[in-house]
This record gives structure tokens, sequence and C-alpha cells, in this order.
């Protein structure tokens, strides 16, 4: 059977390592953590095919190089609130004699840009690779300059708002920087704009 006082001077000897490696540990585990960005502020910008859902003519284009760029403040570390800025490219439509003289429109080019207002749910899937849940409104701006049957022409200029979603998966090479693969949806029935994209974004 061990000695009181041997056992009592053992664990003397052994609290002042014990306390230095838990110390040491501790250190090492806050020099490898991530540091969080002091101000919680991102932006960026992503660029691919835009899409108009819009019933146009005989012959017509649907899709255009587009664009948005994009800025958030995060309100936990998985959200954010969030606003977008998209241009969708320009389309032109040209209708055949039959559906000009049936709607009174020749040729239609017409223009889509928007702002949304919303937030952005993050969910890190793997190490480096984070998923993106969008959600929120969006405030259209259609511009649409028309031929007439007449030949005459006309500029006109609507406005709308409609719900916005989005879902992107982004990798981070480097800390506060993000590559970005997207999907944009402004769901405004035949109306309606989605982009395929690809971008950055940086962390401040």
């Amino acid at each position: 059977m061990r000695h009181p006082a041997v056992a009592r001077l053992l664990s003397k000897n052994l609290v002042l390592p014990v306390a230095l490696s838990l110390l040491g540990l501790s250190a090492t585990a806050q020099t490898m953590a991530p540091a969080s960005s002091p101000m919680g502020i991102y932006g960026g910008g992503a660029f691919g095919i835009g899409a108009h859902q819009w019933d146009c003519g005989s012959e017509c284009n649907r899709a255009a190089f587009s664009g948005k760029v994009f800025g958030g403040k995060r309100l936990t570390p998985g959200l954010a609130a969030e606003i977008n800025y998209f241009v969708f490219g320009t389309v032109d439509s040209d209708n055949d004699p039959a559906r000009t003289a049936a709607t009174g429109v020749a040729t239609e080019r017409r223009d889509v840009r928007a702002v949304t207002f919303g937030v952005n749910w993050e969910v890190e899937l793997l190490h480096g690779i984070t998923n993106h849940l969008r959600v929120g409104v969006a405030r259209k701006r259609t511009d649409r300059e028309v031929t007439l049957a007449s030949g005459a022409r006309a500029d006109e200029r609507g406005y709308g708002t409609a719900p916005y979603v989005g879902a992107a998966l982004s990798y981070q090479p480097v800390r506060d920087v993000r590559l970005i693969a997207g999907f944009d949806y402004i769901i405004d029935g035949r109306g309606s704009n989605y982009l395929f994209s690809v971008g950055a974004s940086g962390e401040f």
C-alpha cells in the first residue's frame, strides 16, 4: 500500500505538467480555429446564363448573358440579410405576319433588371464546402422596345414585385474568399426570370 505522503508528493508533481499541457492544447486549438471576420459583411458578383420565361413571338430568344452583384450582413454565423442586383440580358422577339396582325406588335426587345431583398441561410456540408439557401422578395423593372404593326415605335417601362428564391454551393479556398456556383429564380408567372451563374465573394 502506497504511503499517503508519497501520494501527495506525486499528486503535486503531476499538477504542474498536466496544467501546462492543457494550456498548450488550448493555445493550439485557438491558433487553428478560423477567426471570424470582424465586420461580418460580404460582397461579390456572379455571371452566367439568364433566362426570360416570356410569351415571345414566332422567332425569339429566351436566354442571354446575365449577371448579378450582391452583398450581405451576417446576423448569426449561418444567417445573413442580403441584397442582390440582377441584370438579365436583352432578348428579342419577331412576329410572323399572322401574329403581328393578331397582336399588333411586329418586334419586341426586352430588358429586365431586379433588386432582391432577403436572407441567405448557410449550411456547411463538408470542410470548405457550404450550401446557400436564399429567399426574399424581388422588385423588377422591365423595359420594352416595341415596333407596332403600323411601323411606329414605342418604349415602355413597367415595375413589379415577385417572390425570389436561390440556391448555391460555395468552396472556400482561402480565408474570407469563396468561389460560388448558384441558381436564382424570380417567380413571376410568364414574366419569371432565372440565372445560372458562377462567381466569387469576399468577406470583411
